[in-house]
């Protein structure tokens, strides 16, 4: 096997890869070489994911005979690696390079080999559950449950549903393990043995639906005795000469009576931003006792759901009941417990205004009518039932009656997250993306990034991710934004006409991708993915000169008129720290104003929901 590398790359700088005469064959040349040099210190390193990058780079740049060396030694690389994670007792590590080799080979395998690497993957998810879950929480193992699932086909996996629909019955809950309970019945591979035990598990869940009306009463007690007051103290601030108390205040969730808390982060941002230099501590007061503070410490934090887990040192109940907020509808009655202003534990109700408001850079939120303070960030939102289907975690200032919460499904799906610790971490393959019609097209990609160093192209339509169908940016974010990276993904896209498949590798998501762009690219091309403007030169010798070519639909630039033929000079692109906004100036001659050049400021939040 060593032998085919050395002559791999003794070949290197004597075959080019590509020979149509419309390219230059010496840069070609330098390009395969690059990436077979980057390739073989992966394979040195036992990288198999930095191998696995450059083998997608060399089939989209120039596949030729040499990538079936590549793939052999991607091949011992990944068998080398499993063999460490069995000595190791690494198991989820074990699904998911397993997945990843499967995704990036299966067009290569036989039937046999594919149906064994299935097996395996199987047979690595049981191990997970029985070892890697063992000590959990009820709603931590439902959470990493839950992403096991994301390893199996399009139709599921008959083992996390088993397990997710023996939990929520184990927790009384009807609603959830109803829901587990038809997406089991879903799945494939049946078999006598399995129809026997899934009528067992049907019976018992149909059984405990019965008593749904029993377990819905007395919900909003159990919530109140569930929830907690958080007190950030931040020391004394000066207040026109007057030293006064600087204090957060905010609401939280007991979802683990091993003393396991949910709230808002920016409630408890000041404990873990690195740039607060002042005094802060977390506190929390419980129902039964409000003269006794309990020091809290941040277990974990997600900046993009708004959301953290805080741990004390003290057992209590915690009676929640996650419902599905999937099952939402517009006008349906929901019910808020907070502590607003410090006022403990104060029930108000509403309607749900809307579903999936794009309000953050991943996914929809829910918008209710609810009264909510300051106090009531990070409390319960439970329906007419008494299930949990949203945390509470902002409302617009100066506007009555516009709240909005992060629905419960969000927060399941990175709840296993907030137990490892520190800033949740998610992935991306750095592009942006444009719901047009029925299609998700690729509009914008991130310089030196997966989605431009995989083959992907501006223009290129995405049909599914891993065998899923997606239609909406928020099904696309789902999939890719929650699996761990690195890892690798395949994509069906349509290309020049032509359906294709492209193998992807995932890498860390910013933080911040609006502002992360920002940095890193020229001002007219991040115009697109921001303001939702392409454009195009219009004068080689004046650079700040352009015209429209398109805008992208529900952007910025379409709200405000600007259009196909547009022309535009670029003044000022800047971003207000502060205001978390960017501001950008232009000169417009606009069919829309006679052609008349008018000067304009657009203005865009930094939270953009098109990066995948």
């Amino acid at each position: 096997m060593r032998y085919i590398t050395v002559l791999i790359l003794t070949a290197l700088w004597l075959v080019s890869c590509v020979t149509p005469p419309a390219r230059d064959s010496s840069s070609v040349q330098k390009v395969d070489g690059k990436i077979l040099e980057e390739f073989e210190e992966s394979r040195a390193a036992e990288d198999f994911y930095g191998a696995a990058r450059s083998y997608i780079e060399f089939m989209n740049c120039c596949e030729d005979e040499r990538i079936r060396g590549l793939r052999e030694e991607i091949g011992l690389l990944y068998r080398n690696r499993i063999d460490d994670f069995k000595i190791e007792g690494k198991s989820l590590e074990l699904i998911e390079y397993t997945y990843s080799y499967l995704l990036l080979t299966k067009d290569t395998l036989t039937d046999d080999e594919q149906s064994a690497l299935e097996k395996d993957l199987e047979k690595y998810v049981r191990m997970h559950i029985e070892t890697g879950l063992r000590n959990m929480g009820t709603l931590e193992k439902a959470s990493w449950l839950m992403y096991l699932d994301r390893f199996a086909s399009p139709m599921g996996s008959t083992v996390t549903r088993e397990e997710l629909v023996e939990l929520f019955l184990n927790r009384n809950n009807p609603v959830m393990a109803g829901k587990y309970m038809t997406l089991l019945e879903e799945t494939t591979g049946k078999n006598e043995e399995n129809e026997r035990e899934r009528e067992t598990l049907k019976g018992r869940v149909s059984k405990l639906q019965e008593q749904k009306e029993a377990i819905s009463e007395g919900a909003i007690d159990r919530t109140v005795k569930s929830s907690v007051k958080i007190i950030v103290d931040r020391g004394i601030k000066t207040d026109r000469g007057v030293g006064v108390p600087d204090q957060a205040l905010g609401t939280g969730i007991i979802i683990d009576p091993r003393g396991y808390i949910l709230t808002n982060y920016h409630i408890i941002e000041s404990d873990v931003d690195p740039s607060y230099e002042g005094y802060s501590r977390v506190y929390v007061i419980s129902a039964k006792d409000e003269n006794v503070r309990f020091v809290a410490r941040v277990v974990g934090y997600d900046s993009v759901f708004d959301l953290a887990l805080l741990k004390i040192e003290k057992e209590f109940p915690s009676l929640i009941m996650v419902g599905d907020s999937d099952t939402l509808k517009q006008g349906e009655q929901v019910v808020a417990i907070g502590n607003p202003v410090g006022l403990t534990n104060t029930v108000t109700s509403g309607v749900v205004s809307s579903i999936d408001r794009p309000f953050l850079q991943i996914g929809g939120i829910i918008q209710i009518d609810a009264a909510l303070n300051p106090g009531n960030s990070g409390g319960a939102l439970i329906n007419n039932s008494g299930y949990l289907v949203g945390i509470a975690f902002a409302g617009l200032a100066n506007f009555e009656n516009l709240n909005f919460a992060i629905p419960s499904n969000h927060m399941l799906s990175i709840l296993g997250r907030l137990y490892v610790g520190d800033q949740t971490k998610r992935s991306w393959i750095g592009c942006a993306i444009d719901e047009r019609e029925d299609d998700l097209i690729i509009e914008y990609l991130v310089p030196n990034n997966p989605a431009d160093m995989c083959g992907l192209q501006q223009g290129d339509i995405i049909r599914s991710v891993n065998d899923r169908e997606v239609s909406s940016v928020l099904q696309i974010q789902d999939i890719i934004s929650n699996l761990n990276s690195p890892m690798i993904v395949s994509m069906e896209i349509v290309h020049g006409g032509k359906m294709v498949e492209r193998k992807v590798y995932l890498e860390e998501r910013p933080v911040q991708p609006s502002l992360y762009i920002y940095k890193k690219d020229a001002t007219e091309n991040i115009l697109t993915p921001l303001f939702g403007m392409v454009l195009s030169n219009l004068d080689s010798e004046r650079k700040k000169n352009y015209v429209v070519q398109r805008t992208l639909s529900n952007s910025v630039a379409s709200s405000v008129g600007i259009s196909e033929g547009d022309k535009i000079r670029l003044r000022e692109l800047r971003y207000d720290e502060q205001m978390k906004v960017f501001q950008l100036i232009i000169d417009l001659e606009s069919k829309r104003f006679g052609y008349i050049n008018k000067s304009m400021i657009l203005t865009r939040y930094l939270e953009t929901n098109s990066f995948i």
